[in-house]
């Protein structure tokens, strides 16, 4: 039975081998045109999951000391802001999303870079390879330019906060961000 085979910019991706893909070469040939359903679950993830959901209080209880610690650490800093959580949700903080503040173009890739450089890579917002920017949305290409929120995400970034490290490696991950914005403040 044939398989169907992606497409990309208008052309048919080539199976590397028989006639499948590897999964990275199918994701990144499908992730601009195909919205994030994220349908993660399914009866195997169901069935491991299962038996976590008593601790699930317990988690949340982690992932919110380490956000708040981490935030206190580098809320001195004039360079970034850190967005308000509204009261009206109850968050599970598994990443911290900032602003950088009045970073030129350059002063954004020298933070990503230094960032990198120190172990601890980052996401952008508005970066051409992030799924969540807009302007990579085959599936729903803008009516119109939507110069507001491009400039909002482009110094827009994301950390991802992982449960299995240890409570010690979140100061050094705020030292990190705060080195990386000592480093690209110094470029002008």
């Amino acid at each position: 039975m044939p398989t169907a085979t992606p497409r990309q910019e208008g052309k048919e991706v080539q199976p590397r081998s028989g006639s499948e893909l590897a999964p990275k070469e199918i994701f990144d040939a499908v992730k601009f045109d195909t919205p994030n359903y994220s349908l993660r679950m399914n009866d195997l993830a169901a069935a491991c999951i299962r038996p976590q959901i008593g601790t699930l209080e317990a988690r949340i209880a982690i992932y919110n000391e380490r956000y708040a610690a981490i935030v206190e650490r580098i809320s001195g800093c004039a360079h970034l802001d850190v967005p308000a959580i509204s009261p009206r949700v109850r968050p599970v903080c598994d990443s911290l999303q900032f602003n950088l503040l009045n970073f030129n173009g350059a002063q954004v890739d020298e933070f990503l870079a230094s960032c990198k450089r120190r172990g601890m890579p980052v996401g952008l917002f508005g970066s051409t390879e992030n799924a969540r920017n807009f302007v990579n949305w085959k599936y729903s290409p803008n009516a119109e330019p939507l110069p507001r929120t491009a400039a909002l995400i482009a110094a827009a970034i994301d950390v991802r906060l992982p449960l299995q490290f240890e409570d010690e490696d979140f100061p050094a991950m705020a030292d990190v961000i705060l080195a990386a914005i000592d480093d690209a403040v110094a470029v002008a």
